[in-house]
């Protein structure tokens, strides 16, 4: 679930931050840290703890302006997630060059095989029958 300051995390549930803080070094919450060193919470963790959380009034406005924050974490994981992408995409594309080699090999050793073999002699029709009152005929 998503991850925020211990600040939003007082405005989400209606608590001080210093109830927040009592509630972590108690051992009633649980909090993170982000690839920036700060301290977080777990949405799910207020939730498991206060309940359903609160959304602020002054939050709440007629028009909807959205902004998405990318935390550097995720765009580290997506980024790892990119690499190794490409690198299985030339690893395939490898495969497929030496598939290709190997079929050429193949299909020249046939031609080779096919070359080597000894023609059939075409069947030769067989002489007309001499009758025999025709026995002076070569």
């Amino acid at each position: 679930m998503a991850q925020v300051s211990i600040s939003e995390a007082a405005r989400l549930t209606g608590k001080s931050r210093k109830t927040l803080h009592t509630y972590i070094s108690n051992g009633k919450l649980t909090k993170v840290t982000d690839t920036q060193g700060k301290p977080k919470i777990d949405t799910s963790e207020l939730i498991r703890v206060f309940g359903e959380l609160v959304i602020p009034k002054e939050t709440v406005t007629s028009q909807c302006n959205f902004s998405q924050e990318v935390t550097p974490n995720t765009v580290t994981i997506h980024d790892a997630e990119v690499e190794r992408l490409k690198q299985e995409v030339s690893f395939l594309k490898e495969l497929l060059i030496e598939k290709d080699k190997r079929n050429d090999d193949l299909k020249h050793a046939l031609l080779l095989i096919e070359s080597k073999l000894p023609t059939t002699p075409e069947p030769v029709a067989p002489a007309p029958a001499k009758k025999p009152w025709q026995f002076w005929k070569k």
